[in-house]
């Protein structure tokens, strides 16, 4: 396993709980996070990636990078706001430009730009060109893309909740995504329901062999918003 990994609830080390308002717990060993853009430290380890306000944009790196050729288990909160009007999500990304990199506001939810890249999007607002699903939505794409339309749709968006409710209620949401290194399988768990998997070796296929990688935390408003 990676130095960095978390489950709360089965392992000896914790690494995050994010709040997105990213809440991150710390035990045995230091930890680094830069927050980038609109992000800010707000106290508790915990990160707001945008404030609800429009046309923001904030991403949350931690500052070391994780091999893929070791399997990882990772477990946070993401909370999406309260306006279930607002915009736009979060993103988890895995990618190679740094810890100081932003992507593209609005619609793009800070994912878009960055390549190569995994990013897991939790979507909470339909951009239709996009192919978005009208309920809020789970979503594994590459490359910075956020259209589920292009070839960088690995999976088919899904709603986050079987329920199909919505997330944008205030609440923290809990969230695991593990990788397996041996069988190249990636998964993602919505308040402990498994809502995607994919089969796939990650270096070669998304990050041209290259198998360190960093971790972080994206997100965006546009013409609406949310505090995230």
């Amino acid at each position: 396993y990676n130095s960095i990994f978390v489950s709360i609830m089965l392992f000896t080390k914790k690494l995050s709980s994010v709040f997105a308002t990213l809440f991150i717990s710390t035990f045995c060993f230091s930890q680094s996070y830069f927050a980038n853009g609109s992000a800010k430290v707000t106290g508790g380890s915990c990160y707001r990636l945008t404030s609800a306000n429009d046309w923001q944009l904030g991403s949350v790196w931690y500052a070391d990078k994780l091999d893929l050729t070791k399997n990882f288990d990772l477990e946070f909160e993401l909370n999406f706001g309260n306006n279930d009007d607002g915009a736009d999500g979060i993103v988890f990304v895995l990618q190679t430009s740094g810890n100081k990199a932003l992507g593209a506001p609005g619609g793009g939810i800070g994912f878009e730009g960055f390549s190569p890249s995994l990013g897991v999007e939790f979507d909470d607002w339909n951009n239709i060109d996009r192919g978005d699903l009208t309920y809020d939505h789970i979503a594994i794409l590459k490359n910075g893309s956020v259209d589920h339309n292009s070839n960088d749709a690995i999976t088919k968006p899904i709603p986050a909740l079987p329920n199909l409710g919505n997330i944008e209620d205030g609440k923290n949401h809990l969230v695991r995504i593990t990788w397996n290194a041996s069988t190249n399988l990636f998964e993602v768990w919505f308040d402990c329901e498994k809502r995607q998997r994919i089969n796939l070796d990650i270096v070669k296929a998304i990050f041209n062999g290259e198998s360190e990688v960093y971790w972080g935390f994206t997100s965006a408003t546009g013409g609406s918003n949310n505090t995230h």
